[in-house]
């Protein structure tokens, strides 16, 4: 189980927050879009994962994000990423 968590500070999102799960030894990926900050757990079998989420701060925003759970190894490059950036694509990566 991981959770994921996307804080948008300083207004609202004006383009959708875009979040993939891929996995990366098979072809059940998770793909989600979601129009403002979310917590979400995911419930992941085993193997190698690539988390990608992009999106596009408000004027004079930021967005932080966070990975966290039951990984054998990462997240990396580190759990907690912020970005003032106007877009924005984080990726972390993990074994579960």
């Amino acid at each position: 189980m991981i959770t994921i968590s996307v804080t948008v500070s300083g207004g609202t999102t004006p383009l959708p927050i875009k979040l993939t799960i891929d996995n990366l030894d098979n072809q059940h990926d998770v793909k989600i879009s979601k129009d403002g900050s979310f917590t979400q757990d995911f419930d992941l079998p085993g193997g190698r994962y690539m988390i990608v989420v992009s999106g596009m701060n408000p004027l004079g925003g930021s967005t932080e994000i966070s990975v966290s759970g039951t990984f054998t190894s990462g997240p990396m490059p580190d759990s907690t990423s912020t970005t003032n950036n106007q877009f924005y694509s984080v990726l972390f990566y993990g074994e579960i």
